[in-house]
C-alpha cells in the first residue's frame, strides 16, 4: 500500500498537468498575451540606437525597456516562451481529441443497424426482386454507376434471413481536415522560433561603386556579419517631385563570389533581391558627398571668373595667394528655392576673416545682387554621390513558415468546403411479400446536409427505377 500511494500521486499530477495544457482557457489567455505584446512590438520601435530611443525616453525608462526584452521583443526568450505554450497548447489540444477521431476515421460503419437507422436523418425505403439481388457483385456495380464511391459489401444472418449490407463514403480525409489546420500552425510556429532565434537582421550602407562584404546588426553593439560574397552598388538612382520630396529610388546590385559577377539586379521598395540565405531590401538613401562645378566672381579684379570643380567636403586651394574654398554642404530644396551648396571663403589674407554664402542653381544672379562680399560663385551643376541603404534580413525558418501557410490553405479547404459523405443501403427478405426484398436506403452528411439531401434524393429515385 505505501508503494502504491507515490504512483498514484504521479498519475493525478499528470492527469492535472494535461489538463491545464490542454485547457481552453490557456488558449484563449496565450492568444490575448501574444496580440498585446505584438501590439507593443509595433508601438515601440525595435532594434534602434540608444540615441533614438533616447529622443522619447528618459534614461531610466529606456534601461527597463531594454531589461524586459521591449527593445527587441522578437527575438527575447519571453516571446519564444509564449510560442512553444502555445504549441504545447494546440499539441495537447489535438491529442486529447485525436483518437476518438482517428477511430472513427480508421473504423468505418458498413453495417445498417436498427440503432443507425432510427437515428438517420435522411432514409428511404423500397422493394426489389429477389432475383435482382441475388448476384450482389452485379448490384454493387450498379450501385457504383449511381452513386461513384467507395462500396463494401457485408453479408450476414439477420432475424429474417440473409441480410445484404452495402456501404460507401467520400471525403472520409475530411474529418482529419481540422487536425491538418493544427499541425499547419505547430509549422508556422516552429519556422516562427526558428527565425527568432536563428534569424539575423541588419542593415548595410553601399556608397555607388563601391562594394561590401558584411552588414552590421541593429542596436547599440552593431556588430558585423559577414556575407560569404561581396555586394557591389554600381548605381543608385532617385526621381524627386516638384517639391523636394523622393518619389522613386532604387539600386543597381551586383553580386560578385570569387572575384566574378553572379547575380545583377535593380532593387526597388517591395522588390529586393536574394541570394546566399539573405535578402537586401531597399530602406533609404543618402548624399556623402559629390561635386558641384562652379564660377567663382572676383568684383575687386576686374570682374574676373574662376571656374572650379569642387568635391563637397574637401578645401581646394585657389592659385596666387588667393587663398581657399570649400563647398560645404549641398542642399536639395533649401529655403524652397531649390538645389544650393554652401560655400567657405577663405581669402587666406591676416586679418580677414574666413566667411559663407549660398549659391543656388536656379538663380544665377543670387550671388550678384548680394553685395556684401568681394567674390560670388555661380552655381552651375551638381553630381550628387549616393549611398543606398539596405535591410538585410536572413531568416532560416521563413520557408518552414512559407510551408505551414500552404498546408493552413489546404486544411481550412479541406475542413470547411469538402464533407463526409455516406450512404447505407440494406436488402433482406420481405416477409409479407415472397420474392421481394426489402431495401433501406440511409444518407448521412457531416457538412452541408442541404445539399447532400438533394443528392440523396437523386441516388433514391435510381434506386427506386430497379424495380
Amino acid at each position: 500500500m505505501t508503494e502504491a500511494k507515490p504512483k498514484k500521486k504521479q498519475k493525478g499530477f499528470a492527469g492535472s498537468l494535461a489538463a491545464f495544457f490542454s485547457s481552453l482557457k490557456l488558449t484563449i489567455f496565450l492568444l490575448i498575451t501574444l496580440a498585446l505584446v505584438s501590439i507593443i512590438g509595433t508601438i515601440i520601435p525595435q532594434n534602434q540606437l540608444r540615441e533614438q530611443y533616447l529622443r522619447y525616453y528618459d534614461e531610466s525608462t529606456y534601461a527597463t525597456l531594454k531589461a524586459v526584452g521591449f527593445l527587441d521583443m522578437y527575438h527575447s526568450w519571453w516571446f519564444v516562451l509564449i510560442l512553444a505554450l502555445l504549441a504545447i497548447n494546440l499539441i495537447a489540444c489535438s491529442w486529447k481529441h485525436f483518437p476518438r477521431a482517428w477511430y472513427y476515421f480508421s473504423h468505418p460503419t458498413r453495417i445498417l443497424d436498427a440503432t443507425l437507422e432510427k437515428a438517420a436523418k435522411l432514409v428511404w425505403r423500397g422493394t426489389l426482386a429477389a432475383d435482382k439481388a441475388a448476384d450482389p457483385e452485379s448490384l454493387m456495380s450498379r450501385l457504383e454507376e449511381v452513386w461513384p464511391g467507395s462500396w463494401h459489401f457485408t453479408r450476414r444472418d439477420g432475424d429474417s434471413g440473409v441480410e445484404l449490407h452495402f456501404a460507401a463514403e467520400r471525403g472520409r480525409w475530411s474529418r482529419l481536415g481540422v487536425y491538418f489546420v493544427h499541425l499547419s500552425v505547430l509549422v508556422i510556429f516552429a519556422g516562427g522560433i526558428i527565425g527568432s532565434i536563428y534569424g539575423i537582421k541588419g542593415f548595410v550602407n553601399i556608397p555607388e561603386g563601391e562594394r561590401v562584404s558584411s552588414f552590421y546588426t541593429y542596436g547599440d553593439q552593431q556588430k558585423p556579419i559577414p556575407l560569404g560574397f561581396e555586394l557591389e552598388c554600381r548605381d543608385f538612382s532617385v526621381e524627386f517631385y516638384e517639391s523636394g520630396r523622393p518619389k522613386e529610388y532604387s539600386s543597381d546590385l551586383v553580386v560578385y563570389e570569387n572575384g566574378k559577377p553572379v547575380v545583377q539586379k535593380t532593387i526597388k521598395v517591395n522588390h529586393p533581391l536574394s541570394h546566399g540565405g539573405f535578402t537586401f531590401y531597399q530602406a533609404s538613401y543618402g548624399a556623402y558627398g559629390g561635386r558641384v562645378a562652379v564660377e567663382l566672381h572676383f568684383r575687386d579684379r576686374g570682374g574676373m571668373v574662376l571656374p572650379l570643380q569642387l568635391e563637397v567636403g574637401q578645401p581646394q586651394r585657389l592659385p596666387e595667394d588667393w587663398g581657399w574654398i570649400e563647398a560645404l554642404k549641398v542642399e536639395k530644396n533649401y529655403m524652397r528655392m531649390g538645389p544650393a551648396v554652401l560655400i567657405l571663403r577663405d581669402p587666406g589674407k591676416p586679418g580677414v576673416k574666413p566667411y559663407q554664402f549660398w549659391a543656388f542653381l536656379r538663380y544665377p544672379e543670387f550671388g550678384r545682387a548680394n553685395n556684401k562680399t568681394n567674390e560670388f560663385c555661380v552655381f552651375k551643376q551638381l553630381e550628387e554621390r549616393y549611398y543606398t541603404g539596405l535591410q538585410v534580413n536572413r531568416d532560416p525558418g521563413v520557408w518552414i513558415v512559407w510551408l505551414g501557410c500552404l498546408m493552413m490553405i489546404l486544411g481550412l479547404y479541406v475542413a470547411f468546403f469538402m464533407s463526409h459523405k455516406r450512404l447505407w443501403l440494406r436488402l433482406t427478405p420481405d416477409p409479407d411479400k415472397p420474392g421481394r426484398m426489402l431495401m433501406v436506403l440511409v444518407g448521412n452528411a457531416n457538412k452541408n446536409q442541404p445539399s447532400f439531401a438533394h443528392e440523396f434524393e437523386a441516388v433514391a429515385e435510381k434506386i427506386k427505377a430497379w424495380k
